[in-house]
């Protein structure tokens, strides 16, 4: 099924796959062409992906775990995103950055383990409205690779992103009648690093969603908003939609290809094989950090991913981006019945801008950068809804980190002391 273009797609230069049959070859511009998958690495995918939850012995279990803070509304559009170990200026820069836009969505969070959370985050959060905050405290592998203990904070401060860890008793068996959990589930899965096991994270928020919501998933870290990006979406009236719009978006195609990229080769290699690998070396990075869709597309989408995991084994940090290139170019997901099609935004043409192959020469040399305003645009000269890997260019890293943050944490500082004055009178 077709479903028309919404807003953005008519400004865009793109790629749509639409999965009810292999592509042919049309005249689509170059840059669309780039995209296409990659026929000598081609696989038969299924129809629908298994659950997470199927890795279980015992059918049925469901997820249990509740959040710590805030309530999901079905009916709202969201963003997703694993936020773990950083500061309180990280988290007002992207919080307050997309609040600004006028979204009023539901933010959903994973955070640390409360005892590793940095100074004034948990107070900051519960200020905010629409904000849906989760954690766990994970069950990880020391540094002897043998005792399972907490999560890791490195000697620089930062989370240890290379430690395997599972989530114990975040899925359960509960009463059909009313609702009460009988029983918790130890995680069947071996240890995976927290960038791969994110996934799992946003699969279960999902579950709380309306099938025709859009959602977000984006890396807290190095992403802010300028615009809404849920702002002219397609949209279905119908909540109970079968099958829905995918959005995946590219990195420069100029700057790097899979095969240029050694993070990305040996994510491939390793996960698949070389054969593979050389089938789509030349092909443009597709950034796993950033993707949107309706909730209904995006369930397949999350379970695929994680089911990729499963299939390879592969333990390395940033394999999910191998996955997510690999159910991408070797057309593993056209057979999927709830996805209606799959759209590929050209670096620098959709919602979401992905910068972090632009770093060969300053932004502003580019011409998407403007050293007055600070503003991020699109290569058509507008806005970039999203900028995602903002850090990766020294002037907009210098302004955001040196400029706005502290502008950030003053102003927070400032509201806390006049709530902690109005209260003390």
């Amino acid at each position: 099924m077709t479903i028309t273009p919404g807003a953005w797609t008519s400004l865009a230069l793109h790629a749509v796959l639409l999965l009810s049959s292999i592509p042919r070859s049309t005249s689509q511009a170059p840059a669309a062409e780039l995209f296409e998958p990659a026929p000598d690495a081609f696989v038969l995918g299924p129809s629908s992906f298994p659950r997470p939850t199927d890795k279980l012995e015992e059918h049925g279990a469901v997820p249990i775990v509740q959040p710590v803070y805030g309530k999901h509304r079905p009916e709202a559009d969201a963003v997703f995103a694993y936020s773990e170990g950083y500061s309180v200026s990280y988290y007002l820069h992207f919080i307050e950055s997309l609040r600004s836009t006028g979204f009023d969505g539901d933010l959903v969070l994973a955070i640390a383990e409360v005892r590793l959370l940095q100074p004034d985050v948990m107070e900051y959060l519960q200020t905010q409205s629409n904000l849906v905050v989760y954690h766990s405290d994970m069950d990880c592998l020391g540094e002897d690779q043998v005792t399972w203990t907490g999560r890791r904070v490195m000697k620089t401060g930062g989370m240890d992103i290379f430690q395997m860890c599972r989530l114990h008793e975040v899925y359960g068996w509960v009463d059909d009648a009313d609702g009460k959990v009988l029983r918790k589930a130890q995680d069947p899965r071996e240890g995976r690093v927290v960038a791969t096991l994110r996934y799992e994270w946003y699969w279960i928020w999902l579950q709380h969603y309306n099938k025709n919501s859009w959602i977000m998933v984006v890396d807290a870290r190095d992403s802010f908003f300028q615009l809404n990006p849920f702002a002219d979406l397609p949209r279905h009236a119908d909540p109970d939609i079968p099958h829905g719009r995918l959005w995946f978006f590219g990195e420069n195609a100029k700057a790097t290809r899979l095969g240029k990229s050694t993070k990305n080769a040996n994510w491939l290699r390793n996960g698949y094989g070389v054969p593979v690998f050389e089938a789509m070396r030349e092909k443009p990075t597709i950034c796993s950090g950033s993707t949107m869709g309706e909730v209904v597309a995006m369930e397949q989408y999350l379970r695929a991913l994680i089911n990729e995991k499963d299939e390879t084994e592969i333990k390395m940090t940033g394999s999910d981006q191998g996955f997510h290139n690999y159910l991408y170019y070797t057309h593993k997901l056209a057979n999927v019945d709830a996805i209606s099609s799959l759209t590929v935004w050209e670096q620098g043409r959709g919602a979401i801008n992905n910068l972090g192959a632009l770093r060969t020469a300053p932004l502003n040399e580019w011409g998407n950068y403007n050293l007055t305003s600070h503003a991020v645009t699109n290569w058509d000269g507008t806005l970039s809804p999203v900028v995602h890997q903002w850090d990766r260019d020294h002037d907009l890293h210098h302004y955001h980190f040196r400029v706005l943050f502290k502008s950030l944490q003053n102003e927070w500082e400032e509201k806390r002391k006049l709530a902690k004055g109005a209260s003390a009178s």
